[in-house]
């Protein structure tokens, strides 16, 4: 007959975590009847986790086929080859450890596992981590520079902070500090400058409030890279036929305008597109855009020309259907901006620019000025129109549209 006696040391353990999977360190030693030790050599020893000291069915069983013993005592590592969850264990309640000869029953007298004294303070007594080092939770590949690694490679890693009226995470750094609380259904962020290195995203249709008042957001972009997007081009203002072009897409290619523009197929034409913003908020919209006026604009204030052939413009506006004037009572219909292209000051700049090479006296040729317009309206769906009243055709003078942005809030 053989008994077994765990010393105090066999119950100090260190859990380390990979995966979940937790190794527990023990030592012990294995005397016969007469009190005598094992001669030394190797021994195959079963070990099985109980949460009962006699009886019972074992949680965990794992068999080591070559545990060395010396002098009756035996040192081994529990865990290494069948896993031993950490899941499956809680170690704030006792468990005792059964340990098995090859080719004989349990051992008497299960040991109980007990706490080394650091691990105390994890269990409870004082929930202190005196240690400086770094912790992982699922993992062993740490940095000195985290102090807490949470990973979990199969799904994602969260970190789950519960209180029972306010959630918060504290941020100290020498006597500076700051908090990010979640109370009420939303996040209060206080003493704390945010810096995004690469910008913010918003779902559609979110929003971020300045002191209650909510910031613009961009919901459309127009540029013409890969088709008209949209955009038609109507005969006249009063019309509801589309002409047969439909505006066409042209590279300036410019120093200052690479991309692509919608050019007006006469002078006289709409270019026009309705927008759908169902689902987005909103109690204002802003369109930004690009409006190009090509060749020979005539609003040269000194050039000798009539007044109705002096002050021809372009201008921009919102409708609510596609014959804008016809339905001009009752609000709807804006104009929403009008420019005459750049002041005689600027006139030389612009001559031969590279739209074309049309530089006539009458005035400035192929410039391009960003606009911008404001309409307060919830409507969700809304045209916006480009036009002029250029009084020549086409290859004489014209007009188009470039990047167009529609923002809301």
């Amino acid at each position: 007959m053989k008994r077994i006696f765990l010393l105090p040391l066999a119950c100090i353990f260190a859990i380390c975590l990979l995966n979940g999977q937790a190794n527990l360190s023990i030592q012990g030693t294995i005397q016969n009847s007469s009190g005598a030790a094992l001669p030394d050599g190797r021994y195959e020893l079963t070990f099985r986790i109980y949460s009962v000291p006699s009886g019972g069915v074992a949680l965990w069983t794992e068999v080591q086929p070559n545990v060395q013993i010396l002098g009756g005592l035996y040192s081994t590592i529990l865990g290494q080859i069948t896993p031993l969850t950490a899941s499956s264990f809680d170690f704030t309640q006792p468990y005792y450890l059964g340990v098995t000869l090859k080719g004989g029953a349990e051992i008497d007298h299960r040991a109980k596992l007990s706490a080394a004294a650091y691990s105390l303070a994890v269990s409870g007594n004082t929930n202190l981590l005196p240690s400086q080092g770094s912790v992982g939770i699922g993992t062993r590949s740490l940095s000195q520079e985290n102090q807490l690694h949470v990973q979990k490679t199969n799904a994602p890693a969260r970190i789950f902070v519960e209180g029972r009226d306010t959630a918060r995470l504290v941020f100290k750094a020498d006597s500076a500090s700051a908090t990010i609380s979640y109370y009420g259904g939303n996040v209060y962020i206080q003493n704390l400058n945010i810096i995004f290195d690469e910008g913010v995203n918003l779902a559609s249709g979110k929003t971020i409030t300045f002191n209650g008042d909510p910031d613009w957001r961009l919901v459309e972009y127009d540029d013409f890279s890969t088709s008209t997007e949209g955009w038609n081009h109507y005969i006249n203002f009063n019309s509801i036929q589309t002409s047969d072009c439909g505006g066409f897409r042209s590279s300036f290619n410019t120093p200052f305008s690479k991309g692509f523009q919608l050019v007006s197929c006469t002078s006289t034409g709409i270019l026009k597109k309705e927008y759908d913003l169902t689902g987005i908020p909103h109690s204002k919209v802003k369109v930004v855009f690009t409006y190009h006026f090509m060749d020979s604009w005539e609003y040269n204030s000194t050039d000798g020309l009539s007044l109705v052939n002096r002050f021809e413009f372009g201008y921009a506006g919102f409708s609510t259907g596609i014959v804008a004037q016809a339905t001009a009572t009752n609000g709807n219909f804006q104009v929403g901006w009008r420019a005459a292209g750049p002041p005689e000051v600027f006139e030389s700049y612009f001559q031969g620019a590279g739209y074309n090479n049309n530089t006539t006296p009458q005035g400035p040729t192929d410039s391009n000025l960003r606009g911008s317009m404001v309409a307060e309206t919830t409507l969700d769906k809304f045209w916006v129109f480009f036009g002029s009243n250029l009084n020549e055709s086409a290859s004489n003078e014209n007009f188009a549209i470039s990047n167009i942005e529609i923002w809301v809030k």
